[in-house]
């Protein structure tokens, strides 16, 4: 099959009308002709030019690539404008169990560990943690973080320190610097992808800032591997001096039936739907399954989209259809 590579060739008429869409584009927008040049991929020398109907060029070529740029972006403010908006976060249970754990590391300057299946909200309480305390430091681990100098430099940059450089060694006197000025927490997101020396680097932070008059706080947010590599105090004697230093362990399997009803009915509130036992009960079983919470707001999102596409009401019918999507298992509607 050929791509259709949309259209080529315009009259004058055409090219004028795309000049002016342009101009109102850029205007309703604020954008400036540098943002239009790399949105469109419209070279910047062309494109001056091309609006004041001055090119010398092939101007079909760039009313090409605007007349594509203006379609997308008429296409994409129609998704937009159908999107169902996503609730506040919401202080649920499993939520003030976290917000408990991180307040005391952050109080105390402590390390805590708080492990969990997917979807039980440890990210999304992270997040509103870091919004609610100032000197919060979140940041999410991944394999290319692993090690030690990566994991520094990405606690540097939540810090606000963006340009650092230098030796592990330099880099940790950097991050003790800022975490001694005031009290403050270190929030490690994904620490399941951290290697133990990371680990042992983090556990460093925190005993070298217990010697000062104000000792940092660390918390590890991660899952069951996360957990089971750090391991209770007393059972790992090859990682005892990490393992020993959590003051506080929290384990949370899964979300309560309450949290997931009460994140099912704020994402109706917020989108103007009301939902019954139905769907709420729907809703409790797909929050049973693997990804938790995540399940209802992924389901919820796309069954307001298509409910709203069909013009209908939001229904248990719509919530079936979109965690069948989403999970490619089959359910009677």
């Amino acid at each position: 099959m050929n791509i259709n590579p949309g259209k080529t060739e315009f009259s004058d008429a055409e090219l004028a009308a795309l000049r002016t869409d342009t101009r109102n584009a850029m205007a309703d927008d604020r954008l400036t002709q540098a943002e239009v040049c790399r949105q469109s991929g419209v070279p910047s020398s062309s494109l001056s030019q091309f609006l004041s109907n001055s090119y010398p060029g092939d101007n079909a070529t760039i009313a090409s690539q605007l007349d594509k740029w203006l379609k997308a972006r008429a296409e994409a403010a129609d998704l937009r404008r159908q999107l169902p908006k996503i609730p506040a976060f919401q202080p649920l249970s499993g939520s003030k169990t976290i917000t408990a754990a991180l307040a005391y590391a952050r109080e105390t300057g402590r390390m805590v560990l708080i492990a969990g299946n997917p979807g039980v909200s440890k990210t999304a309480t992270a997040r509103q943690f870091k919004a609610d305390y100032p000197r919060t430091w979140y940041t999410a681990m991944d394999p290319s973080t692993r090690g030690v100098p990566t994991m520094l430099l990405e606690i540097l940059a939540a810090m606000g320190v963006t340009d650092a450089r230098g030796t592990p060694q330099q880099l940790m006197a950097k991050i003790l610097k800022v975490a001694a000025e005031a009290k403050g927490l270190i929030c490690i997101d994904e620490a399941q992808h951290l290697s133990e020396l990371a680990l042992e680097a983090l556990r460093a932070i925190n005993d070298r800032s217990r010697e000062t008059a104000i000792p940092v706080g660390v918390a590890l947010l991660g899952n069951e591997v996360a957990s089971s590599r750090v391991g209770p105090t007393g059972t790992k004697s090859t990682f005892a001096q990490v393992s020993s230093r959590f003051a506080q362990r929290r384990w949370i399997v899964a979300p309560n039936a309450a949290d997931a009803a009460a994140l099912a009915q704020a994402w109706a509130a917020e989108n103007g739907e009301v939902i019954t036992k139905a769907e709420i009960g729907f809703c409790l079983e797909i929050a049973a399954k693997p990804g938790g919470l995540r399940n209802i707001e992924m389901t919820m999102e796309a069954a307001i989209l298509a409910a709203r596409g069909a013009e209908e009401p939001l229904s248990i019918s719509h919530l079936k259809g979109a965690f069948s999507q989403l999970s490619g298992v089959a359910f009677a509607r």
